[in-house]
């Protein structure tokens, strides 16, 4: 009996530990971060502006800066744009409609500690596998340079 429990708790430590490790390997996992040439406000309407040029409608903004005011809290300035193309990605929900968690996509822009201007986004390549889709699939190589080329617009000075 006493080896029993011991196998158990065993396990259960390395499960444990393996969970810390996986979980530690995975931050960041998925995500594309670009820094922009332009000030805030600059990179928010650059990326809306983007956006509206490519036919990708922006369903929503959200300043979390503003939200954590409310509450009496403060953040460096944050605001998410959830953005997409319904003709899009409903293809991609053809393939596997649990990506719908996944959409629409969303781009955070924010200022980092150091005070630069970023720009992070899901990779939809990471979402495509996270749901079953093949990498292969048509769209998904679509939406990938449509979200290169609306974040370049964004944060890379006009050449």
């Amino acid at each position: 009996m006493i080896k029993i429990l011991s196998a158990v708790l065993v396990l259960m430590l390395a499960s444990l530990f393996a969970s810390a490790s996986l979980a530690g390997d995975e931050a960041g996992a998925g995500l594309i971060k670009k820094q922009s040439a332009y000030s805030f406000g600059d990179t928010v309407a650059k990326l809306e502006a983007a956006l509206t040029e490519r036919n990708i409608g922006v369903m929503n903004k959200i300043d979390h800066a503003a939200g954590a005011e409310t509450v009496g809290q403060s953040l460096r300035p944050t605001t998410l744009l959830i953005f997409g193309n319904p003709a899009i990605g409903s293809q991609l929900m053809a393939a596997s409609q649990s990506i719908g968690l996944d959409l629409p996509l969303k781009a955070l822009v924010f200022e980092d500690t150091d005070g630069n201007i970023c720009v992070e986004y899901n990779d939809i390549n990471y979402i495509a596998r996270r749901h079953g889709v093949p990498a292969v699939h048509p769209v998904v190589a679509r939406i990938a340079g449509g979200l290169e080329i609306v974040t370049d617009a964004a944060t890379k000075p006009a050449e």
